[in-house]
């Protein structure tokens, strides 16, 4: 990997957090990283848990950079589906030994990412189009599902990307079945590739961008149709 800050966390830190993530999305963050189309940008993600894949996204991102982790953390009466247990104690002892800057570019929100007043409070803190990677792993209902990617598709830039989790987990039906309905919305956030248990979205008009920059890349293994888009399997 070229990044640095990527290979520290993935021998320093990342056996060390708790969470679902695949190793594989290291070479795939740091691909996208050194593709030099989309550099500037915090981080947000909805459902960090003890931020395992935060960490990852955040350590390629500047100091200036403005990053922001969505969860309901110990309020977990908020959990309808039971997906998840985040710590905003370990969250933040995670930020403090293994993240590029320490916690020092992530604001903590403590809500469920339908809580409107809680999103316009994001919204007004980050900025329309200022998120360079957004992850959406929080509440794994088709409603949560919808309005999460609604949001993403608000909060990144033009060039930013979107890792949404568990598309095809049969555990987790409502993600597809959210994910369906939204993109037959017709948004302009689209699916480029998927993998690992991720699908990869961006706007349309950096669809072309990716999606060539992916079929080319060393971990693709063919292209596959899903919703009117042709998506790189990695």
């Amino acid at each position: 990997m070229r990044n640095a800050s990527l290979r520290d966390y993935q021998v320093r830190g990342f056996p060390h957090v708790e969470g679902w993530c695949s190793e594989a999305l290291f070479p795939i963050v740091d691909f996208i990283d050194s593709l030099g189309m989309s550099e500037e940008g915090g981080v947000c993600e909805i459902g960090v848990h003890h931020g395992k894949f935060f960490l990852l996204l955040n350590q390629v991102t500047g100091a200036h950079d403005r990053s922001f982790g969505v969860d309901v953390f110990e309020d977990q009466g908020l959990n309808v589906d039971g997906s998840g247990l985040g710590s905003a104690e370990a969250f933040r002892r995670n930020l403090k030994l293994y993240d590029a800057h320490q916690g020092r570019n992530t604001t903590l929100i403590r809500a469920d990412s339908t809580d409107l007043e809680a999103m316009g409070e994001l919204l007004e803190k980050s900025g329309r189009g200022s998120i360079r990677f957004f992850s959406i792993d929080g509440g794994h209902t088709v409603r949560h599902t919808m309005s999460d990617l609604r949001l993403a598709n608000m909060l990144i830039r033009t060039s930013g990307i979107v890792f949404l989790d568990d598309i095809l987990n049969y555990h987790w039906l409502g993600v597809f079945e959210g994910t369906v309905k939204f993109l037959l919305e017709e948004p302009t956030l689209i699916p480029f590739a998927i993998g690992h248990n991720k699908l990869f979205l961006c706007k349309r008009s950096y669809y072309e961008r990716y999606f060539q920059a992916f079929e080319n890349f060393a971990l693709k293994t063919k292209v596959v149709p899903f919703m009117g888009s042709r998506l790189v399997a990695l």
